[in-house]
C-alpha cells in the first residue's frame, strides 16, 4: 500500500498586487493554520517519508511550517516547479514517477488540480479549503500503478473543521 497526503498551501497574502501569483507569501491566519495542521498529522501518528512541494513561495512556506511539527527523522522537502499547476493530469504524472521504495508521500500544491485529484479517487469534494489535508490511500506497491490502482480517501481534514481520521 501507498499512502498520497495532499496538503493545499495554507492562506496566502494578496497585499502586494505587484507581487507575481508564484511569489506571494503565506498571511498571518497561514503562518498560524499550517503549523496547527503539522501538529494534527504528527498527533495522529501520519507521517510522510518525504514531501514534495511546489516551487510557489506559499506552498515551500506552508511545506516547511508542517514538516516543522512533524515528529521522527529529518523530512526531505523536494521543491517541483510542475506540482505548481491547475491540471491534476500533471499531478498524476508525478505520482506516478515516485520512487517505489517511498511509501508515504506528501504533495503541497494547489487548487483546482488537488480538488480534481480527490475527486477521481472518487470523492465527491468541492474544494479543499486552504491548508486542507487529504490522505488518499492506494492499494498497489507501485506509484506507476496510480491511475489504475484501487484507491479510498482515508481522511480530509483542514483548519476550521474539528475532526480525526477514520
Amino acid at each position: 500500500m501507498k499512502l498520497l497526503f495532499l496538503v493545499r498551501h495554507a492562506k496566502s497574502c494578496w497585499k502586494d498586487a505587484s507581487l507575481d501569483d508564484h511569489d506571494r507569501p503565506l498571511n498571518p491566519r497561514g503562518l498560524k493554520n499550517a503549523p496547527e495542521m503539522g501538529l494534527r498529522l504528527a498527533a495522529w501518528q501520519w507521517s510522510p517519508e518525504l514531501i514534495v512541494s511546489s516551487t510557489a513561495l506559499r506552498a515551500k512556506e506552508t511545506a516547511r511550517l508542517v514538516s516543522e511539527q512533524l515528529s521522527g527523522t529529518d523530512l526531505s522537502i523536494l521543491h517541483n516547479k510542475d506540482v505548481y499547476t491547475e491540471n491534476w493530469h500533471d499531478l498524476v504524472a508525478i505520482i506516478e514517477g515516485f520512487d517505489d521504495d517511498v511509501n508515504r508521500i506528501m504533495l503541497v500544491g494547489h487548487n483546482p488540480a488537488f480538488n480534481d485529484l480527490i475527486n477521481d479517487v472518487p470523492f465527491e469534494l468541492e474544494n479543499l479549503p486552504t491548508c486542507g489535508v487529504a490522505a488518499i490511500a492506494m492499494f498497489d506497491t507501485s506509484w506507476s500503478n496510480w491511475s489504475s490502482a484501487k484507491k479510498e480517501l482515508l481522511f480530509l481534514d483542514y483548519p476550521k473543521r474539528l475532526s480525526s481520521p477514520r
